[in-house]
């Protein structure tokens, strides 16, 4: 495998992303676990990870479109070797159904990848809420986006790699925070999980394109 020399990565998203913890008195975000596990197991490439994470932001009718224009603009292009795109969690526990969801995500992920940036799609993690319907609809909009296809589109299914309901009490104490958020061993988990993600692509499908 021949190792991209420069990876750019964007984490975007929202609560998530941005680490969120402690009633948001303290973030530990996903990215820092990320950055290590990938300059580790690439020293010769040069790695940057920003970070874009807005609270309580949604993919309808909040500020997903015009946050992300705003990264792809300028004189560089393109700007990012991958976009890591976390969403759709909020809008889902304010009553939208996944449909009208996972069309905004396709239109995010489309410009992302107009714009030079390879896509990885996070699935929508767990919550405590026992709710069947509410069940339902999480795994709807899971389901669409683990089947998504595109030229430059992949996906991390951090659901299943971080669960709510399956895992064990005792670790889910150390992992969750407020069965919404994780606690600091919660998102290193996330940043592990996307890493073997992207390590696995890098492995078995090399990119060329995020030569920037």
């Amino acid at each position: 495998m021949r190792n991209p020399e420069k990876i750019h990565i964007l984490c975007f998203g929202a609560s998530i992303t941005a680490g969120h913890y402690c009633f948001g008195l303290k973030h530990h975000p996903y990215a820092q676990r990320l950055k290590l596990r990938i300059q580790e197991a690439l020293p010769s490439s040069d790695v940057k990870v920003e970070i874009d994470g807005l609270s309580g932001d949604r993919v309808l009718g909040g500020e997903y479109l015009s946050r992300l224009e705003s990264h792809l603009t300028g004189n560089e292009s393109p700007k990012y070797s991958w976009i890591i795109f976390q969403g759709g969690g909020n809008d889902l526990g304010c009553g939208s159904k996944p449909g009208p969801i996972y069309d905004e995500l396709k239109k995010l992920w489309k410009m992302a990848i107009d714009g030079g940036a390879n896509v990885l799609a996070l699935t929508v993690t767990e919550t405590s809420n026992e709710s069947t319907q509410m069940k339902k609809r999480y795994d709807h909009l899971n389901q669409m986006i683990r089947l998504h296809g595109d030229e430059g589109f992949f996906v991390a299914d951090i659901c299943k790699a971080v669960p709510y309901t399956s895992m064990h009490p005792e670790l889910r104490r150390k992992v969750w925070d407020d069965g919404l958020h994780f606690q600091p061993t919660g998102y290193d988990m996330i940043g592990d999980a996307i890493a073997d993600r992207l390590l696995e692509i890098f492995r078995n499908a090399p990119i060329e394109k995020p030569q920037l």
